[in-house]
Parts: structure tokens; C-alpha cells; sequence
């Protein structure tokens, strides 16, 4: 092994989770968009209001917590 060890340890790769709140949603994709990750997708089915809303596609939110800054609505949320 050449070099050192890290001095402290690598963080977890999985630090966030992602609630949707889907009926208040106004289908923008925002969120989806601007999500380094790409946590998110466009879902299938519509919300009450028929707008599309985003869905959780992995377990890899690093939360970020840009998706919730950049919804207009609030919609979205994230907790560590």
C-alpha cells in the first residue's frame, strides 16, 4: 500500500431521505432537474390536481436539500 490512510473515515454514501408530498405538487420539475444525484424521476401517474409528480428512483439522496429550495410549491422534503 503506498501513502497514508484518510485520517478520518469515508462519510456514508446514503445520508438523506426524499417525501414527496404528491397532491400538492404542480408538476414543474424542478426538483428533478436540478437533483445532483438523480434521485428523482417523473412519475407515470398523475396527482389529483393532473399534474405528474416526482418519484423516489434510488436510495442515493446525498441530501442536498436542493430539491426542496428550488420547489415552488414545497412539496418536497428531505431528512437526514
Amino acid at each position: 500500500m503506498i501513502g497514508r490512510a484518510p485520517i478520518l473515515p469515508q462519510p456514508a454514501k446514503v445520508r438523506g431521505l426524499v417525501f414527496i408530498k404528491k397532491s400538492q405538487c404542480k408538476g414543474c420539475e424542478l426538483c428533478i432537474e436540478f437533483c445532483p444525484k438523480s434521485v428523482l424521476v417523473r412519475s407515470k401517474g398523475f396527482n389529483p390536481k393532473g399534474y405528474h409528480y416526482p418519484i423516489v428512483t434510488n436510495g442515493e439522496c446525498i441530501n442536498c436539500r436542493l430539491c426542496v429550495t428550488v420547489c415552488p410549491e414545497y412539496a418536497i422534503f428531505s431528512v437526514a
